[in-house]
């Protein structure tokens, strides 16, 4: 999805934040969290044009001054449990940064929809009797905040893909691993058009088989080649984006609650 819509999401997550801190007459100070906030969200979508010391440094300046600042947030006001789940919106931004950066999360999409979920959600949502399972103290919800909670979820949901693909193969007998745990075999002829990505090639004249999706793949040039090499059945894996768990992760964990707070102890 476009920046604007994430932007969009940020900003009306940072006016919630407002509104809920002068809702719960809370110290007009604690707003101070904004700063790294802001800091972080500027590297997220401001990009400096050329190559200039400023603009290679720039990043490194932002996470800096984010870094410094929560740290002296922290020091001013982390006593205060209200304070410290304010405290944990940019320490989760930088989490989900750093996660992107080593391709935890691969998506840059994703991790602008998780730092932009990490301000709408400062606390965890009550509705009602929901969630069915709560964090069992305020020290949990503080260290587990709902946004690192979505993400797990997430983790949980895409992970049962796998036993999707399982027995959908075992049933039409096709199974291989591992690419059975990835995705399914689909005539070569009904492949390119499709939202799917191809775990095997011709390489050197040989069938490759592979289970990370090649960014350079020319989809119909591939199946042509693993048509002609007499392929009719290829293993594809669909291009599921890790924003439709997050998605449903979200109403997820509001309504159900965490699934690690099952193990975690109170």
């Amino acid at each position: 999805m476009p920046n604007p819509y994430w932007i969009m999401l940020s900003l009306f997550g940072i006016a919630l934040l407002i509104i809920r801190v002068l809702a719960d007459a809370a110290d007009a100070a604690y707003l101070m969290i904004l700063l790294p906030v802001f800091a972080i969200l500027s590297d997220i979508y401001i990009e400096g044009e050329g190559d200039s010391f400023l603009v290679r440094t720039a990043p490194l300046l932002k996470y800096s001054a984010a870094i410094v600042s929560t740290i002296l947030l922290a020091y001013a006001w982390g006593d205060d449990m209200y304070f410290q789940h304010l405290l944990a919106v940019p320490v989760v931004m930088m989490i989900i940064v750093a996660f992107y950066i080593t391709n935890v999360i691969r998506g840059g999409a994703d991790a602008k929809a998780l730092a932009a979920l990490a301000i709408v959600f400062p606390f965890y949502p009550n509705i009602g009797d929901y969630p069915l399972i709560d964090p069992a103290s305020a020290e949990i919800e503080i260290f587990f905040p709902f946004t690192l909670t979505v993400l797990v979820n997430a983790a949980i949901i895409a992970g049962v893909l796998p036993l999707f693909f399982l027995f959908r193969n075992l049933a039409a007998r096709e199974f291989e691993f591992p690419q059975g745990l990835l995705g399914y075999k689909q005539n070569h002829n009904e492949i390119v058009g499709k939202h799917v990505w191809l775990m095997e090639r011709i390489e050197n004249g040989n069938i490759s088989r592979y289970v990370t999706p090649k960014s350079n793949e020319d989809l119909a040039k591939e199946v042509e080649l693993l048509a002609k090499a007499g392929r009719t059945r290829i293993w594809v894996t669909p291009k599921l984006p890790f924003i439709l768990p997050i998605t449903a992760s979200v109403v997820l964990t509001a309504v159900v609650g965490g699934f690690l707070f099952l193990i975690v102890p109170a």
